[in-house]
């Protein structure tokens, strides 16, 4: 684990009963995968590296980031189109403004949320 500026850089790993039940998906219901899969997250409680962790989601976090990373591009995607539209070009021309405006979009995205988080640490085990 990896701390900086009140997040850190997990290493996912199913513990318990993760093959049976429900889990996250990460660890390919509990076998280990060759590169951990990590994740950023709030630490709020001081975690440091070795401890094992509690990760969970903040609220709405799965609504938030769908928001962001689906529907944002979708809609640059659709006033791009538009706007081309809009200045009569040819259809061509409209979609490729509008793959160019979703390029850029995610792009954008992808700067912009770095080191956004929505899972949260709640506590060292």
């Amino acid at each position: 684990m990896r701390s900086y500026a009140g997040k850190a850089e997990i290493a996912l790993l199913c513990t318990d009963d993760a093959p049976e039940g429900l889990h996250c998906g990460a660890c390919n219901a509990g076998k280990q995968l060759s590169p951990r899969e990590t994740v950023l997250a709030e630490n709020a409680v001081g975690a440091g590296a070795g401890d094992f962790v509690k990760v969970t989601m903040r609220e709405h976090g799965e609504l938030k980031a769908a928001l962001t990373l689906f529907i944002v591009p979708l809609l640059s995607f659709l006033m791009a189109l538009v706007a081309a539209h809009a200045a009569s070009m040819s259809l061509w021309i409209s979609f490729l403004s509008g793959a160019g405006a979703l390029a850029l979009t995610l792009f954008l995205l992808r700067i912009i949320l770095k080191k956004k988080t929505y899972y949260l640490i709640a506590g060292i085990k």
